[in-house]
């Protein structure tokens, strides 16, 4: 298949690997004993994935994103874009729309105070993750770390993302080599405003707690 691969490897201000040095710093370290792509893909992937998934804003920085040391799903994302770029590997972004997990869902509705507000946010979302070129255009999903996923499974929820499809059973995905005008335009249209910052602090402790109930045995 050919295609341009320079337009999948370029920097930009929110993947930002050509001004900030410990983002291909860390992805080198990574994949300095890795041989192929394919495990060099890997051993980065497994890295973001497990930084911890905690409501944010859109626009961030991917080195924002690894010095804060967990994300959203377009933080994860981003960073997993940039540090897979800065060691020449081609990705790209991948948008659509979501449902609800109904377990998590539940879990966080039953937080107090402001996480309650959580209800506001409906029952679809915005979902970014990565297609990353290994011979094909594979997809990837940096999102939830393995103790969320082990809690989202102990709340009897299960780990597939229901996408959101068309009356005809079509899901419409939105391909970007550069997201940062997307990132912009979401952060713009975004629910929470003058009180987001406490309303995403009591959620994200819900999140925790969701985590050590993933990692109990």
């Amino acid at each position: 298949m050919a295609f341009d691969r320079q337009k999948y490897l370029v920097a930009s201000e929110l993947c930002d690997f050509d001004v900030s040095a410990e983002v291909k710093r860390k992805a080198l370290r990574l994949t300095a004993k890795s041989g192929s792509k394919r495990e060099k893909f890997r051993r980065i992937f497994d890295f973001v994935k497990e930084l911890p998934y905690g409501l944010d804003d859109w626009d961030l920085k991917a080195s924002e994103t690894l010095r804060k040391g967990w994300g959203m799903c377009s933080g994860k994302t981003n960073l997993l874009v940039a540090m897979l770029r800065s060691i020449g590997i081609p990705a790209r972004y991948q948008l659509y729309r979501i449902k609800a997990e109904p377990a998590l869902w539940n879990r966080l509705g039953k937080l107090e105070g402001k996480a309650q507000r959580l209800r506001e946010l409906g029952q679809e979302r915005d979902h970014v993750d990565c297609e990353v070129w290994l011979g094909r255009w594979t997809e990837c999903d940096p999102g939830r770390d393995s103790a969320m996923e082990h809690g989202i499974i102990k709340l009897g929820g299960t780990l597939e993302r229901h996408k959101i499809a068309d009356s005809r059973g079509k899901v419409h995905y939105l391909r970007l080599a550069v997201f940062d005008q997307w990132a912009r335009d979401r952060q713009a249209r975004r629910k929470f405003r003058s009180d987001r910052t406490e309303v995403f602090a009591e959620i994200n402790k819900g999140f925790r707690e969701l985590r050590k109930l993933g990692l109990r045995s």
